[in-house]
């Protein structure tokens, strides 16, 4: 009879393994991130750079977590949004059919705001773009869209530092400010323009263009009449390639007194893009502290990985993906509402502090219920009531050579 009561218990104990690891099992959170991606359209420059930094974020907070013992998982989907409103709206929802609960994009506003009204905010679904402009706070999102990306009213700001910082005092001195005719472009000239003019300076324009148009002579005539101090041109690459070279053709543009903002910094200078018209040009783009364990971490995790090159607002791609991870854990859950409501207890003034460089304590630390402060690779993110940062750190660069050389960094606040 003991090899029938061994039998019995042992086939008791396999029993309660099986529904011991179902249980875990079922109780771990499998997380699907939608990345909205401009794979296509008129910032198709930058998918590339967004499209990595996301990846690498999952890959390293999954590895993160399972060191850590925490059981949750990341998977990415990606759709192309194509740089346009509607297309932008039917790629998010594709991605809800798959199974995504948070977003990771798109880059132009007006496919942000498409998407929040057609579908998140219903849904509850957290959206962290890359756009940075002030449009997208007309629209009551109903705390689901959050930015570690610097909005238009910091980056004004930090233009206007580059500028100055190019001229000397600002007093007396025209700034001819031109831009593409979307709301990038307008809320940018809006801000510039108060920002510059505070400072004592003068504006000439704004010089406002169509992208779709054929030509633009005219417009680069416009910019470079009167021979003013600096000029600012609000662009995307596809268009500013066509733009640069019409000012290159007016015979009296100097790219050395150019200044550019983030949509147009590349780590090398694109080949369509004439090298005439930025060589010694200036620019903003948000920015790391590049001493910070959590950005050398970023960085060779970057260089690991190969393929394309850093590209402005990658770390702050990063940083994103890690906060959607960190708020599911905190939540338990891969629910759309259960992440949003714990978007602020991971971003928590005065609460313990954690980085990538510490990942895997974090994530036990949110998983046991416990606020935490993550400082990510572009910086902290206590967000402020709308989901924006309140203070954002922003690189001043040069182009010498057709390459991008930060000269200096600035933090910019409200």
């Amino acid at each position: 009879m003991n090899w029938r009561r061994r039998f019995i218990a042992a086939v008791s104990v396999a029993a309660l393994a099986g529904i011991l690891t179902s249980s875990a099992l079922a109780d771990e959170v499998a997380l699907t991130i939608g990345k909205l991606l401009e794979l296509t359209g008129p910032l198709s420059e930058n998918a590339p750079s967004q499209d990595k930094a996301i990846n690498i974020a999952v890959d390293y907070a999954n590895q993160a977590a399972q060191s850590a013992g925490v059981p949750i998982k990341a998977t990415a989907i990606s759709a192309d949004v194509q740089g346009d409103p509607q297309a932008a709206l039917s790629a998010a929802r594709a991605l809800v059919a798959k199974g995504a609960t948070v977003f990771i994009g798109p880059s132009i506003t007006p496919e942000s705001i498409a998407i929040a009204n057609g579908l998140t905010i219903q849904k509850k679904i957290t959206v962290w773009p890359v756009g940075t402009s002030m449009r997208l706070r007309t629209i009551k999102d109903e705390g689901t869209i959050f930015r570690t990306v610097p909005p238009d009213s910091l980056q004004a700001r930090a233009v206007a530092a580059a500028v100055e910082d190019k001229l000397g005092a600002a007093k007396g001195k025209v700034l001819s400010i031109a831009y593409r005719n979307e709301p990038y472009g307008e809320g940018l000239f809006k801000d510039l323009s108060a920002a510059w003019q505070a400072k004592g300076g003068k504006i000439q324009g704004p010089i406002v263009y169509d992208p779709t148009q054929a030509t633009f002579d005219s417009e680069a005539q416009q910019i470079v009449d009167n021979n003013p101090d600096a000029y600012v041109v609000i662009d995307y690459p596809d268009t500013f390639a066509k733009v640069g070279a019409a000012l290159v053709r007016t015979g009296k543009f100097d790219p050395s007194k150019l200044v550019v903002p983030d949509a147009l910094a590349f780590s090398t200078v694109p080949s369509n893009i004439p090298p005439q018209a930025l060589e010694g040009a200036r620019g903003t783009r948000g920015g790391s502290d590049t001493s910070t364990q959590a950005y050398k971490l970023f960085d060779d995790l970057w260089q690991k990985a190969g393929g394309v090159e850093h590209f402005a607002l990658d770390a702050n791609s990063f940083d994103s993906t890690t906060l959607a991870i960190l708020a599911a854990a905190a939540a338990k859950s891969a629910d759309p509402a259960a992440i949003q409501g714990k978007i602020h207890s991971v971003t928590k003034p005065g609460a313990a502090k954690y980085s990538p460089t510490n990942l895997g304590d974090a994530l036990k630390a949110v998983w046991a219920g416990q606020p935490i402060d993550y400082v990510g690779v572009a910086g902290a993110f206590e967000f402020a009531p709308n989901g924006d940062p309140t203070i954002s750190r922003f690189d001043i660069f040069e182009y010498r050579d057709g390459k991008l050389h930060v000269i200096k960094q600035i933090d910019a606040a409200e």
